[in-house]
């Protein structure tokens, strides 16, 4: 299973969530998914000073939150748990010809440099022929955006793939401008046998914390 980052693996015996992970690892269908919306106002105020993109910021700011909330680098392999110590993200992007392609964006250590990376990549990707592109490991966060519409919830799709096993898959909607605030849907789906609904509610924080930071 190829990598980027390094990992350790995570003894079961006596892990604190042994009892979890075996009772939702039997099951068919082990991802939960939950459907919140997210305060952008600060992010959104930035980026328009800024002349940033704000579709780069928030993948930013997503990733930088799932780097620091542990159970978001948790990863079944092998019947066993692994511990990543970094992530990077893959985004589906919409090609020229309005098909998809999978997408890697490496995590940088600023919003200035992710997005002049990420530019970059998303504009050789969306002329290519390629469906996926760049690094598709264990250690990254699935993502995807539908800014065509608001949405109250989503579906997504699911592999039997080991390799996916326990990867984290988001979705974003529409950003939508109030009088007040601006506000982004957003769909998380977790792995029931590495997270509970109580490790989302850190990202979540984690995310308000990042996006509060551009203020």
């Amino acid at each position: 299973m190829i990598s980027k980052y390094n990992k350790k693996r995570i003894p079961l015996e006596g892990w604190e969530r042994e009892e979890q992970f075996n009772f939702f690892r039997t099951f068919t269908q082990p991802f939960f998914n939950v459907h919140t919306q997210v305060d952008l106002t600060p992010l959104h105020r930035f980026c328009r000073q800024e002349n940033t993109s704000v579709f780069l910021a928030y993948l930013y700011a997503t990733l930088q939150a799932a780097r620091a909330t542990e159970n978001f680098r948790l990863r079944l392999e092998n019947g066993q748990v692994v511990l990543y110590e970094g992530l990077d993200l893959s985004t589906t992007v919409l090609k020229d010809n309005h098909t998809i392609a999978f997408v890697s964006l490496p995590h940088q250590d600023s919003l200035p440099a992710f997005c002049a990376h990420a530019r970059a990549l998303i504009d050789d990707a969306k002329k290519s022929k390629d469906v996926f592109i760049g690094h598709q490991g264990p250690d990254l966060l699935h993502m995807t955006t539908l800014p065509w519409f608001p949405f109250k919830g989503m579906e997504h799709a699911t592999s039997v793939n080991p390799q996916e096993a326990g990867v984290p898959k988001i979705a974003f909607g529409r950003i939508e401008v109030h009088a007040e605030k601006v506000t982004l849907p957003m769909s998380i789906a977790l792995h029931h046998a590495l997270a509970d609904g109580y490790h989302l509610h850190l990202f979540l924080e984690q995310l308000n914390a990042v996006i509060c930071s551009m203020e």
